[in-house]
């Protein structure tokens, strides 16, 4: 399917914004416009569950105004953008997906959020996500599911989905996600954008409905690592380091570890090794074999953590779990009584392994610029293969994510290549950096491998 739209990138949308060659106002009834043809009640896709259309457009109307008198209006003015519906919207109802067993109205918005409005943005509405953030497909058992943008039959992946697809079919430049293990990541590649996890601890999370209080995290999706690089600026990762002269990385070693290729599909195996080979024909870039911690270890003690911190936070925020057997998803209902069945002296041992397998994963950069590996085992699954299409998704993503360290979640895509949006170069690539090093991150994978920006 081709996008509904080509944006420019967010650094032209602004300034174009601010010497009035385009109005805030036109840019978010573009938008608007676009979003009305994938809501609920669209036959292509439910990927907004509710659009602010008054408010929208009020706080592109105060932008215009502040232009017109000279104001500064922020370094993201003017640029419409969608909002996962698990973060908090002030006045409007947060329901995390699931609204039968949770569905609240915000009495402010979450920091994350306020800092994109503060910076000029403009929320146009919620976006779908799978619900509870349990899974990485792009399905919903309420509110439908978000299809790929380039393969039929296929799903979006999640949980960000809807954030992931309104950015990628050209609804919005830009979209707020959560990441927890791959939920950011996994929906970009497979929808064909670049999508960032920051690192750990980077910014408060009050206001976004929590998956697991130890490993969530917040960032964008959107069309480019420019638009990336744009979107952090210096305020949304305020601990990132800023890139300057002396810490530019004039060549780039890529840590990796030939192990994690043995459990993916052979079509993403060859795209992988294609990349690589591609990647080193720079002589400035090199890749070092490493022999990295258990994947396997890591993602059961991830599993074992989010399990059980998102059952407890489940009752606080909605009580007994068998309360509501008729108002949650299997997949979600399936967890949580997992979870249930879980002894409490499992996490403290969890945490234990985390810690490990975190100060293993830092070590390993100690020698190398960069990490590389596969995102996930296949493409986009298909719909109609579901739930069991489901199962090895998070065999490379909850682990990596699990390290705490920023990450690129990409297509392996190259047009001098020959790697087209395919399903083995949609099933993506991890580009993992130094802890609070994001803008560095950017600036190697875009600067020194094949990918597009």
């Amino acid at each position: 399917m081709q996008p509904y739209h080509h944006w420019p990138s967010l650094k032209n949308i602004t300034l174009e914004v601010k010497n009035g060659t385009r109005s805030a106002r036109s840019q978010v009834e573009r938008a608007l416009s676009l979003a009305k043809q994938e809501t609920l009640d669209s036959s292509i896709s439910p990927t907004f569950i509710y659009l602010d259309v008054e408010g929208a457009l009020a706080m592109a109307d105060a932008i215009d105004a502040k232009i017109k008198r000279g104001e500064d209006c922020g370094n993201l003015c003017g640029i419409p953008f969608a909002v996962k519906d698990n973060i908090d919207w002030l006045g409007l109802v947060t329901t995390a997906g699931s609204p039968k067993a949770y569905s609240k109205k915000a009495s402010k918005n979450a920091p994350v959020l306020q800092g994109l409005i503060d910076r000029g943005a403009i929320p146009i509405g919620k976006a779908n996500m799978n619900e509870w953030a349990v899974g990485l497909t792009g399905e919903n058992a309420h509110y439908g599911n978000i299809p790929n943008p380039h393969l039929e039959g296929c799903l979006s992946g999640g949980s960000s989905s809807g954030s992931a697809r309104a950015v990628a079919i050209g609804i919005v430049p830009m979209a707020l996600g959560s990441d927890t293990g791959g939920s950011i990541r996994m929906p970009a590649a497979w929808c064909g954008i670049v999508g960032l996890r920051p690192s750990s601890e980077s910014f408060s999370l009050d206001g976004v409905v929590p998956r697991s209080r130890s490993l969530d995290a917040v960032g964008p999706l959107v069309n480019s690592l420019e638009d990336c690089d744009y979107f952090l600026g210096s305020a949304f990762t305020p601990k990132s380091s800023p890139l300057t002269p002396e810490n530019i990385p004039k060549s780039i070693k890529i840590g990796w570890d030939p192990r994690l290729l043995e459990g993916i599909e052979a079509p993403v195996r060859k795209v992988f090794i294609q990349f690589m080979d591609n990647a080193q024909a720079n002589p400035a870039v090199s890749f070092v074999e490493q022999t990295w911690p258990s994947f396997a270890a890591a993602t059961d003690c991830a599993m074992t953590i989010l399990q059980i911190e998102f059952l407890n936070d489940f009752k606080v925020l909605c009580g007994e779990v068998e309360l509501f057997t008729e108002h949650l998803g299997k997949p979600v209902m399936k967890e949580l009584r997992h979870s249930v069945s879980l002894e409490p002296e499992v996490l403290t041992k969890a945490y234990e392994q985390l810690l490990q397998f975190r100060q293993g994963m830092d070590n390993l950069l100690s020698s190398v610029d960069m990490l590389a590996l596969p995102l996930t085992p296949c493409g986009p699954v298909e719909a109609a293969k579901l739930p069991g299409a489901a199962k090895p998704l998070r065999e490379l993503s909850l682990a990596m994510g699990a390290s705490g360290l920023p990450i690129i979640g990409m297509p392996i895509y190259s047009a001098k290549h020959g790697l087209g949006l395919t399903p083995p170069s949609l099933a993506g690539v991890q580009f993992v950096g130094q802890q609070f090093q994001e803008h560095k991150l950017i600036y190697m994978v875009k600067t020194y491998l094949d990918a597009p920006s």
